[in-house]
């Protein structure tokens, strides 16, 4: 079984529970974390209450042992000190580390560490999780799930439209989303002293040039690509006499046989 996991969502929950009790602490470390009189993370009681969990979290903590628990935990600080350090929490470049292969390394040990915690955790409670390659047992004899593998049969998928193997329409999607994309900055609010902002206005349009570029190297192989292909060019052709406008929508109607709804050519 795979899970996509929220990374803060993830560090919060095991901080929640990290919270051991006083006497499982170092008794070297004394100092008191300002933590302990900061609002506590949400423990989101109703969501596990809708479930026939053999164990809440809370609980589930607690069953392990105190190493378990201490590796745990210091592994979701870790992994927080981690995106702390690689800078992913500043969106100013002044304001982070000035070694880059520390960084780096901050960075690589956050993703590591974010990747590792699934695969433990599910060994860790396969009966809250599932075993290995199934569902867990409160979740199949509760109906709510089928059987890794044994699930209704699926319906079988329609067939593709004839010109799904057409090259030509997969390119136009791309020159399409680029020009959206590049658009969409704009349409956003650009500030233009902002320079991660023009930054990111450099990336797209070049990404929109390409993807432009890329049309002309295709050859549309049905006849439903070639009026796709005018098509397109119609709505993104920058032409302020509207003379190539009129000369493309001719050239579109004769390829898509419907001549008679195209204004006559001046």
């Amino acid at each position: 079984m795979t899970a996509s996991l929220n990374r803060r969502a993830l560090a919060a929950g095991l901080l929640a529970a990290a919270a051991a009790p006083a006497a499982a602490r170092d008794p070297h470390l004394t100092r008191t974390l300002r933590g302990d009189d900061t609002p506590r993370l949400p423990a989101y009681a109703d969501l596990w209450a809708r479930m026939p969990l053999p164990f809440t979290p809370a609980q589930a903590w607690r069953l392990l042992s105190p190493e378990t628990q201490a590796e745990i935990g210091a592994a979701a600080i870790g992994m927080a000190l981690a995106e702390y350090v690689s800078g992913q929490l500043h969106e100013d470049e002044a304001d982070r580390f000035l070694d880059e292969s520390l960084t780096s390394a901050a960075y690589d040990a956050q993703s590591e560490i974010l990747n590792a915690f699934s695969p433990r955790l599910w060994t860790l409670f396969p009966d809250l999780y599932g075993p290995e390659g199934d569902h867990p047992r409160w979740a199949l004899d509760n109906g709510m799930v089928h059987a890794l593998g044994s699930g209704p049969e699926r319906q079988p998928e329609p067939p593709a439209p004839a010109h799904a193997a057409d090259p030509i329409f997969a390119t136009i999607s791309a020159a399409d989303a680029a020009r959206q994309a590049h658009q969409g900055i704009f349409d956003a609010g650009l500030d233009e002293s902002d320079d991660a902002q023009m930054a990111r206005l450099d990336t797209l349009r070049d990404a929109d040039r390409e993807a432009f570029a890329a049309l002309a190297t295709v050859i549309p192989t049905t006849r439903d690509g070639d009026v796709a292909l005018a098509d397109f060019y119609l709505r993104t052709l920058d032409d302020r006499d509207g003379q190539a406008t009129a000369c493309l929508r001719h050239l579109r109607g004769v390829l898509a046989g419907d001549l008679d709804d195209d204004p006559p050519l001046t």
